[in-house]
């Protein structure tokens, strides 16, 4: 049955209105106009009239948020002894839940600090709705703070705690918290009982006899009982001391005895009769428990007699079932309520049977936190969290000077890898709340902040603009591969315009809809933690500003691998399509003089191995490269600078085809021209070359619109013979600055579509966006412009970045060195699938005669 919605405490203006009582002091810090105090606390109690209530926490956390939110349409105000036409108290500026408590900050007003200073008034009384709704739309908001009141120490009209809960003010009722409830009663118990002993002293130093001073002791104690206000308590007390005053004169130390006459007394019951008397009362005793125990055995039975006859349940099932709700069972039970409570127990007992017989087939029951897939739910800790760090990190200088963007809104990719994040570490988050919510605090542990973490991944992935190019998606349940959805248009099958004659097969064509399998990876960077990141957390009170650039530093790592990854997929994929072999190209006469040697063909495919999470090699190289030199295999560089000693390659632009020879730790060497000297490797076809070197009758900015031609051209043929319409240009910073010099870009000379920015930048050419790049060390370098189709790569994320506990750093020999270290990993999936390389391509702009 669904209880009505309750106002408590509300205005005379509401019917059934209803007055809390919390009982907290309200005490003002000197000098201070705006303090916090606390309005009330949870609890639960039972009132005769409206039956249960409970303040708990879920509801103070929601009262919080519908205040943030403003629902109840103006200001919230408290004001003195519940009548807010004679003005306000103080204004509540904001509402926290600290604990078990509901805490407000509150700007006070003359009227309020007279009241408490100088008035008594030093108690507050909440007034909220359970379901507060809107009075033009009707929306139910729960509940909702109204207001409060400074009232002074309530009267209490009797001892009796059900009477004290009944109170009532001017025809509104009152309800007072248990706890409260229980001080006041200990209060007047301790004012009594010094007023008493007070008297007691006052009595005996009369010289008045013993039996005089206990006689009008007992008087006055019985007197006082009912007295709650301690004036009127003196006052009735002093009456007592004026007798004592009159007796002292009149009788003195002299004992007073009092005669009375009372009727004749039987003599009573004999021995023999008390005997039997007491023998009755045991029988009669032995009898009424033997009645309950035999009740109670009859409905333990028909408990047991109810669950066995269920033919599902095995007798271990059933006696267990039994016994578990056997203590529960009571003579005063009615037959009903034993066959109710029966059923409750049958009903869980078929659960626990469809669970067995389906971890028997393989479907066992969720462990953890249990989430829906794809759908991101925002739980309140996680928000508080992030609004704490927000609001903190808002007011350092890395953010005023741009370096943090904190954006207000995420978007869905990075709202469910912070999902995701926030169900693997939910007791950190929890955890981390609970001791930032009372304000700048430290917080005590050897491992990185959680919120500090979750800061870095959303700041990282905020930041990442080349994800606006791909597919960013999440597959939590991945573990060693994932799927890339794309699309095929195929019309092959389509003759004769689609024209078919009756009786004809019908050509099949259209859409097709495929997944292309992708490796998760595991990216994975170990770091040194400073002392200072070690200090601002653990030390002493937060520094967030040494916190503000430990989360963009961390986040600029973190975006620039991510970044590079994906730059140099899109490039390897965009080179693949259509690349043509070149088989031992001999450079022989390159050696002798110089460390790096140029391909006669360019721009170089990078090769491309595939590998599993061992690091096991999945199938066959994709554009391998194989380089002869001095007739020994010449093994590529792999920047360990551990590798054993000789003579090895590394590329030093894919565009350009220039590659060189280093030694084990990188340096340049000299190879002599001696034996076969060859290289296999891919060249690209997937691209255009614009020169650079100025024409003869050309000016640089005129030679310079060639650039935009040529960006021109490659967007036909995609449109024209891949029938793919391309939607973004992809170039470095430094080729984005040239190309604004094209003479297109001359106010006079500008052609519709292309254009630059506010601040001079490339910003569209044939009507597609440019986008750069803000990771170094990209394959693109400052030659290479990537045209093509969005959504075409697959960034799938398996596991969040995560960085793992710190541990003490040592030296070659063991020895700690006072620092620690930690790594973070993200397990992902990068791939562009095969089918779908072609709707991208590429310019190369660079200088002819420079190469």
């Amino acid at each position: 049955m669904k209880k009505a919605s309750r106002h408590i405490l509300l205005d005379a203006s509401h019917t059934g209105a209803v007055r809390f009582l919390s009982g907290l002091h309200v005490n003002l810090e000197e000098g201070k106009a705006a303090t916090w105090v606390t309005i009330t606390r949870t609890g639960t109690f039972t009132d005769p009239r409206y039956g249960e209530f409970e303040i708990s926490r879920a509801l103070l956390l929601t009262m919080v948020d519908n205040f943030n939110k403003k629902v109840f349409g103006q200001d919230v105000f408290i004001d003195v002894a519940h009548k807010p036409n004679d003005g306000a108290a103080a204004k509540v500026l904001k509402l926290s839940v600290e604990g078990d408590r509901l805490r407000a900050l509150c700007e006070w007003t003359p009227l309020g600090l007279d009241a408490i200073q100088n008035k008594g008034y030093r108690y507050l009384s909440i007034e909220y709705h359970e379901h507060y709704k809107d009075n033009e739309t009707g929306t139910d908001f729960g509940p909702v703070m109204m207001g409060a009141g400074l009232v002074v120490r309530p009267a209490i009209k009797r001892l009796d705690p059900v009477q004290l809960s009944e109170s009532s003010d001017e025809g509104v009722p009152v309800l007072i918290h248990p706890e409260l409830q229980t001080k006041l009663l200990q209060e007047l118990h301790i004012m009594h009982k010094n007023a008493l002993e007070k008297l007691k002293a006052k009595l005996l130093a009369k010289k008045l006899a013993a039996t005089v001073v206990d006689s009008l002791m007992l008087a006055a104690a019985t007197s006082v009982a009912h007295v709650v206000d301690e004036a009127a308590a003196t006052v009735l007390l002093n009456s007592f001391e004026v007798a004592g005053t009159t007796l002292s004169e009149q009788v003195g130390s002299k004992e007073v005895k009092l005669s009375v006459e009372v009727p004749a007394i039987s003599v009573g019951m004999t021995s023999e009769q008390v005997i039997a008397l007491m023998a009755a009362e045991n029988k009669k005793a032995a009898d009424g428990a033997k009645v309950l125990a035999d009740k109670r055995s009859g409905n333990v039975k028909l408990l047991s007699e109810t669950i066995d006859a269920v033919t599902t349940f095995d007798a271990d099932t059933k006696k267990t079932l039994a016994e578990a709700v056997a203590d529960l069972v009571t003579p005063e039970m009615t037959a009903e309520q034993v066959v109710k409570l029966a059923q409750v127990q049958i009903t869980q007992g078929n659960a626990l049977a469809v669970a067995r017989q389906l971890s028997t087939l393989g479907f066992h029951a969720p462990l953890g936190s249990v989430r829906i897939p794809g759908i991101s739910v925002p739980f309140e800790e996680p928000k508080k969290l992030a609004g704490i760090y927000h609001d903190n990190l808002k007011l350092t200088s890395y953010h005023a000077e741009g370096k943090l963007r904190l954006s207000a809104k995420d978007s869905t990719f990075i709202n469910r890898v912070l999902g995701e994040f926030d169900r693997l570490h939910a007791g950190q988050i929890s955890n981390e709340v609970k001791m930032l919510s009372g304000g700048v605090v430290n917080i005590s542990d050897t491992n990185l902040p959680v919120g500090f973490r979750r800061e870095v991944i959303r700041e990282a992935l905020s930041d990442l603009r080349v994800l606006e190019l791909v597919q960013a998606m999440t597959d939590f349940s991945a573990t060693v591969t994932t799927q890339i959805p794309y699309e095929v248009r195929d019309m092959s099958a389509v003759m004769n315009d689609g024209i078919v004659f009756e009786g004809q097969p019908i050509h099949r064509g259209g859409i097709g809809q495929f997944m292309d399998t992708a490796y998760i990876l595991p990216m994975k960077l170990a770091m040194l933690i400073s002392n200072e990141a070690i200090h601002f957390t653990q030390a002493a009170a937060i520094n967030w500003d040494a916190m503000a650039r430990n989360v963009e530093s961390n986040a600029r790592i973190m975006r620039e691998l991510i970044c590079r990854r994906i730059i140099n997929e899109l490039q390897r994929a965009s080179d693949t399509f259509g690349a043509v072999a070149v088989a031992a190209e001999s450079f022989n006469a390159q050696l002798g003089a110089v460390s790096q040697i140029k391909t006669a063909a360019f721009p170089i495919v990078r090769a491309f191995q595939q590998r599993d999470l061992q690091g096991n090699t999945v199938g066959a190289a994709v554009n391998p490269i194989t380089i002869v030199l001095n007739t020994v295999a010449c093994l590529p560089y792999d920047g360990s600078n551990t590798q054993a000693a000789g003579t090895y390659y590394r590329v030093n632009s894919y565009n350009l085809g220039y590659v060189q020879f280093v030694n084990q730790l990188g340096v340049a060497v000299v190879p002599a021209a001696i034996g076969t000297n060859t290289i296999v490797y891919s060249r690209a076809t997937n691209i255009a070359k614009v020169d650079l070197d100025i024409a003869a009758g050309l000016t640089y900015e005129q030679q310079l619109n060639k650039v935009l031609q040529g960006i021109g051209a490659r967007k036909a043929l995609l449109s024209g013979q891949r029938f793919v319409t391309p939607d973004y240009l992809l170039m470095s910073p430094v080729l984005n600055d040239t190309i604004t010099n094209a003479e297109q870009f001359a106010l006079s000379r500008k052609r519709d579509g292309t254009d630059t920015s506010a601040d001079g930048d490339l910003e569209r050419v044939k009507g597609f966006p440019s986008y750069g790049t803000n990771a170094p060390g990209v394959d693109l370098g400052d030659e290479r412009i990537i045209i093509g189709q969005r959504g075409m790569l697959g960034y799938v994320v398996g596991k969040p970045f995560v960085t793992g506990q710190p541990f003490e750093a040592v030296d070659s020999l063991g020895r700690p060195i006072g620092k620690k270290q930690a790594y973070g990993e993200e397990y992902s999936a990068i791939k562009v699938p095969t089918p779908v390389a072609g709707r991208m391509t590429s310019l190369l702009a660079f200088s002819f005669t420079g190469r």
